[in-house]
Formats: structure tokens, C-alpha cells, sequence
């Protein structure tokens, strides 16, 4: 019988704050990824995870101005996933990135 683990995902969600510093994104590593049939913008960090950073294909570069929120996780499509869910519930965004647990349904 194989026994089932747990394991922890990291999953970083980056606010800009003014002048702040923009993610180290690796030039010409756009990809956007498909989830749930809308396309979301990602790229690779120089420290080897991924952002997704808009919620679709007219984005600006993840280092513009205009892009002041992304998520940071292991791989493309999970950063992608993740923005998605917080863009559906924009408060659930707020409460992670103010550092409360959000309520359970």
C-alpha cells in the first residue's frame, strides 16, 4: 500500500508599493498559459520560480508601471491558477495580502 504525504507549496503574492523594486524576470520568458479557457500572462524569475502578473494576453511587461500585483509559485500554471481564483474574489486578495487568514466557507 503506498502511503499518501503531505507537502507545502510556496506561493508568494507580491504587491507594489509605490517606487518598489520589480520582480528579476528572465528577458524573453513569456508564456501565457491557458486556465479554465482564459489566458494568463507568465514568466520565469531569476531565481527559477514563476510569475503570472494580469489577467490576459494585452498585459504590459511584468516590470511596467501599470502591473503592480503578481503571483509568485513553483511553476507557470500554478501562478497563473492562483492569480486566477484571486482576480474571481478580489477581497480574498486583500485579506492575504493585509496578512489576515480568510474565513472558511
Amino acid at each position: 500500500m503506498a502511503t499518501v504525504g503531505e507537502q507545502s507549496v510556496h506561493i508568494e503574492l507580491l504587491v507594489a508599493d509605490g517606487d518598489e523594486e520589480r520582480p528579476d524576470v528572465e528577458s524573453g520568458s513569456r508564456v501565457d498559459v491557458s486556465v479554465a479557457g482564459e489566458m494568463y500572462p507568465t514568466a520565469r524569475l531569476a531565481d527559477g520560480r514563476y510569475i503570472a502578473w494580469w489577467f490576459d494576453t494585452s498585459a504590459p511587461d511584468p516590470t511596467d508601471q501599470a502591473a503592480t500585483e503578481w503571483v509568485a509559485a513553483p511553476t507557470r500554471y500554478l501562478a497563473a491558477a492562483t492569480l486566477r481564483e484571486l482576480w474571481e474574489d478580489p477581497s480574498l486578495f486583500d485579506t492575504l495580502t493585509q496578512g489576515s487568514t480568510p474565513a472558511s466557507p
